[in-house]
């Protein structure tokens, strides 16, 4: 990690506001949308179904924080910045270990909103062991999605970098089980939630609301997520900057 460039990313970052506002507005309109006509005594796999929908919600609103600093990096490949860093001494793991710190800071704000809606709009009752568990565990399932939004930012050209993460975001969330409990789609959509980050992240987050804690399981798989896409990001970071 190089701090200096790390400070750098976030400052300009934070200039581009509209994807913060859009990353915690939509999580949070969707949660009082659908959050606050359910039924206070309804449940979900043995969840109150109100904190279920809470952790999806803070769940979408960080992956969408995280996967934007895609844009970032195809504004970046654009502009020459990879020929600019080859002239410095930052390393290219540096440079991918920044941009995976950057989103994982970007994914902060969501999951403290929304989570402050359940806990005051939404009468969201847990402990103070389980907001700070499922706090940490949600904030460190937003790993696989900085990875992906590496991946797209070294995909996409510019000009259709924005529809191509938004559009990823929109089916991820949705057939990851995000907005609608896997539970009640049918059987070949559970397939393929499966076969999402989504749905292990969501899983995992929302396991350490129950008595038997964090899903170990999900964990893994949430892991192996991130170690995957990490390593391409990576490659495609060293082929983009060896062309440069």
């Amino acid at each position: 990690m190089n701090r200096d460039y790390l400070i750098f990313d976030i400052r300009r970052t934070l200039r581009n506001r509209r994807v913060m506002i859009f990353s915690i507005l939509m999580p949070v309109v969707l949660f009082l949308i659908f959050g606050l006509t359910i039924p206070k005594d309804a449940s979900e796999g043995n969840i109150s179904a109100i904190a279920y929908v809470m952790v999806s919600m803070a769940m979408f609103g960080s992956m969408s924080a995280a996967m934007s600093s895609g844009g970032v990096i195809a504004a970046e490949r654009d502009g020459g910045w990879n020929r600019t860093l080859r002239l410095t001494p930052l390393k290219p793991q540096a440079y991918v270990v920044n941009k995976v710190i950057l989103s994982l800071l970007l994914a902060v704000p969501p999951l403290v909103v929304v989570f402050l809606i359940g806990m005051t709009v939404g009468h969201v009752h847990l402990s103070a062991g389980q907001w700070l568990t499922v706090a940490l565990v949600s904030w460190l399932g937003a790993l696989p999605f900085a990875a992906l939004g590496l991946v797209i930012g070294y995909i996409a050209k510019p000009d259709s970098v924005q529809p191509i993460t938004g559009l990823s975001t929109m089916l991820i969330a949705a057939f990851g089980g995000l907005w609608l409990p896997v539970s009640q789609m049918p059987t070949a959509m559970k397939y393929v939630a499966e076969l999402t980050p989504a749905y292990w992240t969501g899983q995992t987050s929302r396991s350490a609301l129950t008595q038997s804690g964090v899903d170990t399981h999900a964990l893994l798989v949430v892991i192996g997520w991130t170690v995957v896409l990490g390593a391409i990001g990576l490659r495609r970071f060293r082929a983009d900057t060896a062309r440069a």
